[in-house]
């Protein structure tokens, strides 16, 4: 045989090589993405509750109304990696508030924490009692300030509200701090992250004043000096305790427990760090005179 008649035949050969390591190449390359695809799934199934927790376990539930907080995925991986280290515990933060209060009615081996404002309104309704309060700077406690760049003429009913709070929180603080209903529109009240972000919008122009707490405002003189000097105070809220832990009144052994964990939390490093995510330095015992001041 001629070897100009074999060249048609080591071409085809030489095509069919080519062709079977290309498909080779395709077929790992879709085998590695579909196996991320699925190591990331398999992490969300685990992170969100895929495999039922420990019958047994005591829940950490988490929600504030006075923060948009919205590194959940990181509130939950950070403090489930350090609250197992110390017993069965599962924490799970939410960020809307009928789901939060749907878990409460489904069992009673629970923490939560939540605003004062909160816990003051839904306490008889799941029969909690207080254990614990936030502490920031040494205190239990903060005030919310109404501040605007233009104070003149600024018309209640028009007023654009920035805040970090959720709606019917800022509504709340606002009757406190007129004493009455504030004539603010539900539609003119601006959500935002966070605190400097309700500033920033009234620097932009994008809302007329801003409802924030006292220790934002100091901050912000640090961070925007300029903008911070425009500013001015219209009104103040009276003194509100920060994030409270509270259990139900018959989950008595367990939540003791958890308590000596939360304090304890302060005198470690990985504790510390868990705390400040929400934006607190240490937690302290309710007092007997603090439980008075929770239920106004």
């Amino acid at each position: 045989m001629k070897i100009s008649s074999l060249l048609p035949i080591l071409k085809k050969m030489r095509c069919l090589r080519l062709l079977s390591r290309l498909v080779e190449k395709t077929v790992m390359m879709f085998r590695h993405k579909l196996l991320r695809m699925l190591g990331g799934c398999l992490a969300l199934y685990f992170l969100w509750g895929g495999v039922p927790a420990e019958a047994n376990s005591i829940k950490i539930y988490f929600y504030s109304s006075e923060s948009n907080i919205n590194n959940f995925k990181s509130l939950k991986l950070e403090f489930d990696r350090y609250l197992s280290t110390h017993g069965p515990y599962e924490f799970q933060p939410f960020s809307r508030r009928d789901l939060f209060e749907g878990q409460l009615a489904n069992g009673e081996r629970y923490l939560v924490l939540l605003s004062s404002w909160h816990y003051r309104n839904i306490a008889g309704k799941y029969q909690l009692k207080p254990i614990l309060l936030g502490v920031l700077h040494g205190k239990t406690t903060q005030k919310r300030v109404l501040v605007a760049k233009n104070p003149a003429n600024l018309e209640t009913a028009r007023l654009r509200i920035a805040s970090a709070s959720s709606v019917d929180h800022t509504e709340e603080v606002l009757r406190h701090i007129f004493q009455q209903e504030s004539g603010v529109q539900r539609e003119n009240i601006l959500t935002v992250p966070k605190d400097i972000d309700a500033l920033m919008s009234v620097g932009f122009g994008i809302s007329r004043a801003a409802l924030i707490t006292e220790n934002s405002l100091v901050r912000f003189q640090n961070i925007n000096p300029t903008l911070s000097q425009k500013m001015q105070l219209l009104a103040e809220s009276p003194e509100a305790f920060l994030l409270v832990v509270a259990a139900p009144q018959s989950f008595t052994e367990g939540s003791e427990a958890a308590a000596q964990l939360f304090q304890a939390m302060a005198e470690q490093s990985e504790g510390k760090k868990r705390i400040q995510m929400l934006g607190l330095e240490s937690w302290q015992l309710v007092q007997a005179s603090d439980l008075v001041k929770l239920e106004k």
